[in-house]
């Protein structure tokens, strides 16, 4: 009891609401998610910018020799051995264009946006899944102080009558049996072990809300208002509608579907060509040239070459230095009709298998939210009989106090009333935490950071409440 209220002194209770915030805030599943949101988007990116220009540069040096002579290569190798060279710069740029693609670019953009699409689907289903963890930690340490307070209630007024018990038994004033004080030692040890597993379940609960909100110091919550009457429950055909516009596996597997029917599409366009319009410009220079070529000239046609040594004539042009440029419209067409064939077929079967899946995980997530819903309306209907009962425990405890004051109870008769009336009230404490608990895993079931009075608000207008 004094470890519970310590803290709250120290520090001032945070509530569920500003828990979220700070789970949102700090949540490394999110941040992972967002990530992938950031990746999804520079993937559109690349497929907005799929049309646009490829441009190429290719850069080349490499040695030559300053005395060539094409047809004596020992004489080539000679000049490259006595370092007798010079360098040769290459330089080209090629530019290409796509002008039709027959869809393939504009199926490309449509499966982008819907990777973008699905990354955030994925971020919102992470964030439900969170904000449930954060609310069932939530109520956990709010159940283990109320559990606590009233143990620690329970605690002091059994260890009072023990006290009292044990004194009039050694003043010989006992009007109890033995197994009147038994009962009352075993109820005493009964608390104190609940009290040691209400430790355990705040320390747990407390280390679930540090880990998903990064809070920093002592775990301070709002107490559980036991007198709030417990806000109502729709029906199931009411959650089913809410889940169908919001639940993110859903609209996922829409996404998914969609996916395989534009890859389908884009697979049957892979059978046309690419048109595109190139550009190429080309650079070569050396500081050498190539050797002078000797003239062969000959008395007859069959004759050998004579006087070949003091006559010279330079080449028509010289291959190591030029300058191009060139245009072309062209067209790229891969035939490969059994390749093709299979991968159309391939996609198609995938398409089929989306589709038998998302039929299955419709059955399943309305068989799901069935099952919450039937567990909620549960702990609801747990409440009302719980609260019944701790009324009833409290008639009777507040009767007996009334007879001692008055002269006419014995303290054997303490011990009924009082276990009677704290397990009533722990049940009580227990069924309002099932309750709220089973809420949270609807809200997170369908699709929605809570459950509101009006099913039709949006998420994004319920988180701002």
């Amino acid at each position: 009891e004094q470890q519970t209220a310590q803290p709250r002194a120290a520090n001032p209770a945070v509530s569920l609401e500003s828990f979220l915030e700070q789970a949102r805030a700090n949540a490394a599943v999110l941040d992972e998610h967002a990530a992938k949101m950031e990746k999804a988007r520079w993937q559109k990116y690349r497929a907005d910018w799929a049309a646009g220009p490829k441009v190429r540069s290719e850069s080349a040096i490499a040695p030559v020799p300053a005395n060539a002579e094409p047809d004596a290569f020992g004489a080539n190798v000679d000049e490259f051995l006595n370092l007798d060279i010079g360098p040769y710069l290459r330089q080209k740029f090629s530019v290409v264009l796509p002008v039709y693609t027959f869809g393939r670019i504009h199926t490309a953009k449509a499966l982008a946006e819907l990777g973008v699409d699905s990354a955030r689907l994925e971020k919102e289903k992470a964030a439900r899944n969170v904000e449930y963890e954060v609310r069932r930690a939530y109520y956990s340490v709010q159940l283990s102080e109320g559990f606590a307070a009233l143990l620690g209630e329970g605690s002091k007024i059994i260890k009072d009558k023990l006290v009292e018990m044990e004194d009039a038994r050694e003043f010989g004033d006992a009007d109890f049996d033995t197994e009147d004080l038994r009962k009352l030692q075993v109820f005493d040890a009964e608390v104190d072990g609940r009290l040691i597993d209400n430790r355990q379940l705040r320390a747990i609960a407390s280390a679930g809300l540090r880990y998903f909100t990064g809070h920093e110091g002592g775990i301070v919550v709002e107490p559980l208002d036991e007198t709030l009457e417990p806000p109502p429950l729709e029906s199931l055909q009411e959650y089913l509608r809410l889940a169908e516009a919001n639940r993110p596996d859903l609209a996922l597997l829409a996404k998914a579907v969609r996916a395989r029917e534009l890859q389908l599409k884009l697979e049957r366009r892979n059978a046309w060509p690419n048109l595109f319009v190139g550009a190429e410009l080309g650079l070569g220079w050396s500081t050498e040239d190539l050797a002078l070529t000797r003239v062969c000239r000959r008395v007859t046609p069959d004759s050998e070459c004579v006087d070949t040594d003091d006559l010279f004539a330079r080449p028509f042009s010289n291959s190591l230095n030029f300058f191009t440029f060139g245009i072309a419209l062209g067209m790229r067409w891969d035939f490969d009709y059994f390749q093709h064939r299979g991968k159309v077929r391939e996609v198609r079967a995938q398409n089929d298998e989306v589709l038998a899946q998302r039929r299955r995980a419709r059955g399943g997530i309305e068989f799901e939210i069935e099952k919450i819903w039937t567990d909620a309306r549960s702990a609801l209907d747990k409440v009302e009989v719980t609260a019944r009962r701790l009324d009833a425990t409290r008639r009777w405890r507040d009767q007996f106090g009334l007879t001692m004051e008055t002269g006419g109870g014995d303290i054997k008769d303490a011990v009924e009333p009082l276990k009677a009336y704290y397990e009533a009230r722990a049940l009580h404490l227990q069924a309002r935490y099932e309750y709220l608990v089973a809420r949270a895993a609807l809200a997170q079931a369908v699709g929605v950071p809570e459950l509101t009075p009006n099913l039709n608000q949006s998420p994004s207008a319920a988180s701002q409440e």
